[in-house]
Parts: structure tokens; sequence; C-alpha cells
């Protein structure tokens, strides 16, 4: 073999070659970054970071430059394949068909599954990127069985703290490590948000910032930590539980932030006789502008020692205590609640816990306070609150946090991620300088308005959800049940035994649907994701059950799941097992887009999408599955992809892209920069048919940058929420982060809710499973049902 190395960069261009270079979108991970793709001849020679885009600004990890393996992969799929006649699922015979054919199949299966029971179809995607796209398809379709891969990944990390604050971290928010101070990373591997992240370490550790790492293990960007603090895997929460209760113990919080922008000064009533125990108190004549938002609640004003309303100007209210309402309710602030809650968590109980020393824990509690007390930060940035006060500068509290999977991907994860929210917000640095700042289209209201599906009445032929399939529950009120309190999602989803199901549940799929648990489907869909291996830790069980039979009845001989399709690039253990294979396209191979209707890649400052552009011609006969499913939804004729008389409305995913508005005329689409007729507007604007060229020249990105006075204090800022939001955020009235969230009615209605069968969780669990955590290592005390959530 020679040793001459294949591609030499120091040598002269060959003689005659062809070279080109490319900017696209990278999507070898969830980060996103900008890349030059070089060409030579027509093939890929290598791929590098784009200096000139935003996020990652020329850096690369290893896992983007190694994109050419991906495309000239020996796994790729090329043609649309079906199982032979005759041949078992598993065994890897198929041959090939046409486009035509396969769209043929799909079409009539799926238009008598959407004329008889829409949910007997169930479409479940992979970290695609484009779930505004295959959430609308399932929308429009009417099935209810849809979601992503963030059941399995993330949802702890986005509902635990979208639940609390609005937003989350990650392309939805993050550390704001130009101004932070003290940086504590807590549970995060090396390829979240990896390169933006490199970018931003590197800048803090040069300014004399202090970086403190809490991992099990001391690599990646713990080796550069100035502190390593090993803990026991998933014991975090124990951890925050402890940092949390050193710093009320310690008064090292910061009062005026919680009092004006969190729920910490709200009245709960305490008449255990009362259907309302637990419950925050109204106001019957208080304020209702959004009902969905009421703002009637109650403070305990310690000038004038009586109930008012919240906000109430010139009122200071009380965080501690007990009180006597004037119709005689006991009621205690809901920071009260909070310290009663964290007060067994004691650093020596988290030692045991977590393996991390009592002194250390109280070490740093004591130096998060005092950095966040003593190191403030103010800028000359004036704004005006919800309520009204003009305030002539932002403050900060420099202490930024960052965590992702490895805090939240527990059984305990939610709640841990709650704690540190609740954290946060005792320190008072988020969405403040040098603390946590969201990321457009977020902060959400808390939580979001959008709701799943009330019950099986909204999944009619022939109809469309009445919503999105998926949502955020606020009470027992919002879950996706029948009568009986059974689920209606095939996963499971937004039931008792999976309330906040945020992303949805789709490694459960398989094993719901073949024990008929809680029902069987038809036709599964899934794209981009091999759930016969890496998406339910039971890679031989899953593989026998997609090859489980009825043994008897009138389906006798049958698949438990009929039909199989599968969409991908490359071959895999669930392409051996499907029944039609759609080869999908590599990202350089097709056009893609980060939307502002899905997960941007925004910056602190304003809204940034971003698209792909084909590099390359698809190889052999593949097709991008955004266009599979442009294809299908015109030939089923879905309402929002077809014309008054019927006939297709979009001929393509590029120009569904460009002319798809979210309602007739709202102006606002898939993508926000270069709207109107020309490309004059920014966010909302007439669909313009240059809109992917005027991308493309500008390396395939937009960047919009808000005001000054409206890029902090998003929560609760008057000229952010009343001007220049952005065209998907959801916040119409001020959020009030949650410290505390009253669980009785759930207790009782969990209590009262109809058995499903005889291995039905108990009530308590229920109870448990939706309210609050226990904690393997029992607490000194019972845990209190009014809990943190």
């Amino acid at each position: 073999m020679s040793a001459a190395p294949i591609h030499d960069p120091t040598q002269p261009v060959m003689t005659g070659a062809s070279t080109d270079v490319r900017t696209t979108t990278c999507y070898m991970c969830a980060c996103r970054c900008g890349i030059k793709v070089h060409l030579r001849d027509g093939e890929v020679r290598y791929i590098e970071g784009n200096p000139e885009h935003p996020l990652n600004q020329g850096i690369i990890c290893a896992k983007g430059s190694s994109g050419i393996m991906k495309q000239y992969s020996p796994a790729r799929l090329t043609k649309p394949l079906k199982r032979k006649s005759g041949a078992e699922r598993g065994d890897g015979q198929f041959e090939e068909i046409s486009w035509e054919e396969a769209f043929t199949t799909l079409e009539q299966r799926l238009r008598h599954l959407r004329a008889t029971d829409p949910k007997q179809f169930a479409l479940f995607t992979g970290r695609d990127q484009m779930q505004a796209l295959t959430g609308l398809f399932a929308r429009q379709f009417g099935t209810p069985n849809y979601a992503a891969h963030g059941g399995f990944c993330s949802v702890n990390m986005a509902a635990g703290m979208i639940y609390t604050i609005g937003g989350s971290f990650w392309e939805f928010g993050g550390p704001d490590l130009e101004r932070a101070k003290l940086f504590v990373m807590i549970g995060t591997a090396e390829d979240h948000h990896s390169n933006p992240m490199k970018r931003e370490l590197s800048k803090f550790k040069r300014n004399g910032g202090r970086f403190v790492s809490v991992n099990p293990v001391r690599t990646g960007y713990s080796a550069i930590a100035d502190e390593w603090v090993p803990i026991k895997p998933g014991t975090d929460g124990a951890l925050i539980l402890a940092l949390t209760h050193e710093l009320i113990k310690q008064g090292l919080y910061d009062r005026e932030f919680l009092t004006r922008y969190t729920n910490a000064g709200q009245l709960v009533n305490q008449n255990t006789a009362s259907d309302d125990f637990g419950m925050f108190l109204r106001k019957a004549d208080g304020d209702i502008v959004n009902p969905l938002r009421p703002a009637n609640f109650h403070w305990w004003d310690r000038h004038t020692d009586s109930a008012v309303s919240d906000h109430t100007e010139g009122a200071d209210p009380a965080l501690l205590g007990q009180f006597k309402m004037p119709d005689g309710t006991l009621a205690v602030p809901a920071f009260q609640l909070l310290q009663d809650r964290v007060k067994p968590y004691t650093p020596e109980w988290a030692e045991g816990i977590t393996g991390i020393p009592s002194a250390t824990i109280r070490r740093l509690a004591h130096e998060m306070g005092i950095t966040a007390r003593d190191q403030k930060i103010e800028l000359p940035i004036a704004w005006t609150d919800s309520w009204g006060k003009r305030h002539e500068t932002v403050t900060g509290n420099p202490v930024a946090f960052h965590s992702m999977r490895g805090l939240a991907a527990h059984s305990n994860g939610f709640h841990s991620i709650r704690a540190l929210a609740i954290l946060m917000s005792l320190l008072g640095t988020i969405d403040r300088p040098g603390g946590f700042r969201h990321k457009a289209p977020y902060p959400r209201a808390v939580p979001p308005n959008a709701r799943p599906p009330k019950g099986p009445q909204d999944v009619k032929p022939n109809t469309p959800l009445g919503g999105a399939p998926l949502g955020w529950p606020e009470s027992p009120d919002d879950l996706f049940v029948d009568d009986q309190g059974q689920p209606v999602r095939i996963d499971k989803g937004f039931s008792w035994e999976h309330p906040l199901s945020a992303h949805g549940l789709m490694h459960n799929v398989i094993t719901n649907a073949v024990r008929g648990d809680p029902y069987h489907i038809d036709t599964l869909l899934i794209f981009m994701a091999n759930m016969a291996w890496n998406s339910t830790m039971n890679t031989s069980e899953v593989r026998k059950m997609l090859n489980d039979k009825h043994l008897d009845g009138d389906k006798a001989g049958e698949y438990k799941i009929p039909f199989l399709v599968v969409c991908d690039a490359y071959q895999s253990e669930m392409t051996a097992f499907a029944d039609l294979i759609l080869p999908d396209t590599t990202y350089l191979e097709r056009n893609d887009c980060m939307s502002m209707l899905d997960r941007p890649i925004s910056e602190f400052d304003g809204p940034v999408d971003a698209v792909r552009v084909p590099i390359l011609p698809p190889k052999g006969d593949c097709k991008p599955f955004q266009e599979v499913l442009i294809e299908l939804a015109g030939r089923l004729q879905f309402p929002a992809f077809t014309q008054a008389d019927g006939t297709r409305k979009f001929k393509s995913y590029p120009d569904f892209v460009v002319n798809y508005e979210t309602a007739p005329g709202s102006g606002i689409g898939f993508l926000s920069g270069w709207r109107g007729k020309s490309g004059e507007k920014s966010m909302r604007g007439e669909p313009n048919p240059n809109q992917w060229e005027m991308y493309a020249k500008n390396n395939c990105f937009f960047h919009y940058e808000m005001p000054l006075e409206h890029q902090y204090m998003r929560n609760w800022n008057q000229g952010y929420i009343g001007g220049t939001k952005t065209p998907s955020s959801s916040i119409s009235t001020p959020n009030s982060f949650r410290v505390f969230a009253a669980p009785h009615r759930v207790n009782v209605q969990a209590s009262n809710r109809p058995p499903r069968c005889e291995n039905v969780l108990k009530p308590t669990l229920i109870r448990c499973r939706f309210i609050t955590h226990r904690w393997k290592s029992k607490p000194p005390t019972k845990p209190n049902t009014r809990s943190m959530r």
C-alpha cells in the first residue's frame, strides 16, 4: 500500500481540476454550524467551518469535518425498496420499485386510514430538525400519534425549565459568558452546543472568569475547569436542592428579583378543609386580562400588614410567615413553602447521595450567592417593565449555569431541572446580563399556551386535528385522555402515566402497538430513527416485536404492526424490518431550513434562522423526506396543502418554504429573512420568490438584531412584549417564574381517576410522578405534597 497521502494540501491543485467552495449548514449534530464545503471535480474533498457564520464563527468539530464520510458511506440507500412477497421481516430481502409505486402504495393506505381512523397512522421521527413540517403533516392528517426524538433525549431539560422560566438551555437560551464572573456547568457532555461553547469558554477564561464543572468524569470541558466537582451519576438534583437550602439559610437570594418577577410572594391557601387547599388565592375582582394567564393574585404587604393585589405600586410583599386573610383563610407566601420543602435537604443529606463533601456544597453555595450579590453588572440600557416602572439601567447578577442531558436524562430529570431553574431564580440570574439569557422565539409563556388535544372527540376522519399533536398541560383538565381516563395517544403521552410528555414518547411506540396497549395501529412511518437499535435500549426484544404476529382471530398470521415504512439515508437494523424503504438524501443534497417556527439558531441579541442548500445532486434515486411529505400531503389533499379546487398548492419543498403562511395573509412563514415581494422585509412579510437565493448569498443564514432595550428582561419587558417580539413568541402578558406550583387539585383528581387495569399505577405513585420526586436515598422527613412543581 502506498505511503503517499490521499490528499496533500501543500501540493498544487491538480492540473485541469475544477474546484469550488460552497456554503451551507452542518447536520452532523444538532448544533447546526455554518460550513464551507470544498469540491474538486464535483466531489467533496473536505469540510471546514465558515468564519462568517454567527453561530460557530469558523470553528468546526471532528464530527462536522467528517461529514464527507457520511456523504460517501457504502451504507447509502439509493432506491425505493419493498419487502419481497413471502419474505419475513429481518431477512433483508427487498426489490427495487419506482417512486410512483411507493407513493401510490402510501397514498392508498393512508387515504383509507385517514377516512376511517386517523390514529391508526403513526409518524415518529428522529433528530430531523424540521419538526414544524412533520408536525404540520401529522396535524393535517388528523393523527395524534406524532413525536420526534425529544421524548427520548431532552424532554426533561426543555419541559422542566420551560414550565418554570419560559425557556431552557441549548438553542432556546444559554449562559452569557461574555459578562459572567462565575460559570457552573453541570451534567453537560462535550457534544452539546460544542463549537459555540468552546469559543465562549475560551473568551471567558481569558477574561478571568471562574469555571466550575460538576461531572462524574473529568473530560472535555471539565479538563479546563478551575474546579472539577466529581459527582455520582444521576444525583445532580440532590446537589441542587442542597445548594438551594444553603442559599435560603444564608439569606443569599435576590429578594427584589423574587418579589417582582416570580410567584415567591403570591399567597397560597393553607386551609386544609378547603377544596382550594394548596392553591394560589385569587382576587375575584382582580386583573384577568388573559384567562390563560390571570394576574389576580394576592401579596401580603409588609408596609400595611394586609393582603393586596400583587404588584400593587408601593407594596412590599412578605416572603416568609403565615397570615390570615379577611375571610379567615390562612395563607402563606409561596416562598415559605419552598423554604419548608428544601429544609430537610442539608449538605450532609446531599453528601450521602452525591459523594460531594458537605463543606464543598456549602462553599459553592456561598460563592454563588456572594458573586451574584456583590459583583453586579449594570448596563446603561433603559427599559420599562410590564407594570409600567421605568428602569434607567439593566442590572445583572453574573452567575451563569449550563446543563444538558447529564442532568436531565434520568427518571428524576424533570425535577432536577426544575430545581436548577429555581436555584437560578433565587440568584436572580435569568434574562439578565451575565446569567441565563433567552434566545428567540423564547421566552414562552409559563407554561406555553399550546395544549394537547382534549380527547378522542378531537380525532375525526378526514379532518385535521384542532390543535398541535404536542402541547404543554397545565392541569389534569389538559390531559389527552378519554372519559375513562385512558390515553388516546399510542405512546400514552399526556396521560396520567406520562402527563408532562411535551415531546411525546417515541421509544414507547413499538412496544405499545405490539401489545395493543392502549390499542393496535396499522401503519408506522419512521424517519431518521433507528428505533430497533438506539431508541429503546431493548434491541433484541424490539426485533422480536416487529416480527410478532397475531395467533388467532381474523388477523391470525398478520404482523401486529401491519405496515412499517422507514425513510432513511442509510441501511440499519430498522430498515431490515421495513415493508417499504424510502431512500433519503444527505444534508449536502437537499434544501432544508432551521425555522423560527421550529428550532432556529438564534443569538442573544435577536432571531437567527438558517438554511441548507444542495451542494451535490442526490445519489441514485434518493429523494428528500421533505419532498415526500409535500407530495403525500398534496395527493391526500390536506387543506393546508391544496387550493380551494383541490389542486396542489406547493410544487416542491422549496416552494412550500417560500409560500407557506401560518394563516392567510399573516406574513409569517418558515423563514424570517428577506420577506416581502422583493426581500425588503424581515420577520413578517409577503412571500418572496427569491428568498432561497438571498439566503444562499448570505452564507445561508439571516440575523435580525433587536433594539438593545428589548434584549434583556424579556419576560417582563413592556417594549418586547408589546412591540418587536418574534412572530412565534407566545408571550402576551408578563411571566411569573414558578418557584412553587400548586399541586393539590392534581392530587385530588389523580386519586379519583378510574383504574385502567390490574397493573395500573397506584394513585399515590401517579401523584408522585405528576407532582414530586422521591429520592432513592430517603430524605430525613416524609416528602411534602406541596412540592416545588
